[in-house]
């Protein structure tokens, strides 16, 4: 595997900075984060919201918002760290699910994008910190995911998400409650190489939109891809190709 940065650097760098230390690739983060744009270009409306919790670290935030991207955080800290520099409304998904009412109320004063969890959030959120006029919810469509023979994971066992009868009741009650947009967002698998699991996620989230939106006639403004592009750790896999996920989505 080519590195960036060579032996003799590495030499010089652990005679000035106290080991053990973390080396990014701000070159490659950039360069990565363009080819995704590039992948989704199609989609005027397309945004990437960076998993906080996979690298915490505010340096990196910053480099990957002026690249374009938003914040998917999971927790008060990583709120509290997005907001600490500069990136609020919009720009920040709150996806969690054991979450504590402070968590919810700033969220709801960064004006951030809520996804809600389960059913049971609905209320909870209301009592706490209010329902906005904007809302996701997480969708579990239970069983088995697979692509073709490969198994990645099993929602059907996972706690997380509505199940699909759930979605069509928590919209209608969340419209009762005053909400006028709607986005749908789904992890059914983590860290996955495969090319072909953001196109089949997006063709289950794009039918499930559809299907709700003719029964409870609720506007679906966005759709959330979750799970996150692999990383090819063992000398065996190969790196997904970004430019085809995004042609087959």
């Amino acid at each position: 595997k080519k590195t960036f940065v060579t032996k003799e650097q590495v030499d010089q760098l652990v005679n000035s900075y106290p080991t053990p230390f973390h080396l990014y690739d701000e070159k490659g983060i950039r360069k990565n984060a363009r080819e995704v744009f590039k992948a989704f270009a199609w989609n005027k409306g397309f945004k990437e919201y960076f998993a906080v919790k996979a690298t915490p670290n505010p340096v990196l935030l910053k480099i990957l918002h002026e690249e374009g991207c938003g914040m998917d955080c999971s927790s008060l800290t990583e709120l509290m760290m997005s907001d600490a520099i500069g990136i609020s409304g919009d720009e920040i998904m709150f996806s969690s699910n054991d979450t504590p009412a402070e968590d919810f109320r700033l969220a709801r004063k960064l004006g951030a994008i809520i996804n809600l969890d389960d059913i049971t959030h609905i209320d909870f959120l209301e009592k706490t910190a209010g329902i906005p006029e904007k809302i996701s919810c997480r969708y579990n469509p239970g069983g088995t995911f697979a692509v073709g023979n490969a198994i990645m994971d099993n929602p059907g066992e996972a706690k997380y998400g509505f199940t699909r009868e759930q979605m069509t009741e928590g919209f209608k009650i969340l419209m009762k409650k005053g909400v006028k947009e709607f986005g749908i967002h789904a992890f059914l698998a983590s860290n996955t190489v495969a090319n072909e699991y953001y196109p089949v996620l997006a063709r289950i989230l794009f039918e499930t939109a559809v299907e709700l939106r003719n029964e409870t006639g609720a506007r679906i403004t966005f759709i959330n891809l979750s799970g996150g592009v692999g990383i090819p750790y063992r000398p065996e896999q190969h790196a997904t190709d970004i430019a085809m996920i995004g042609e087959g989505v």
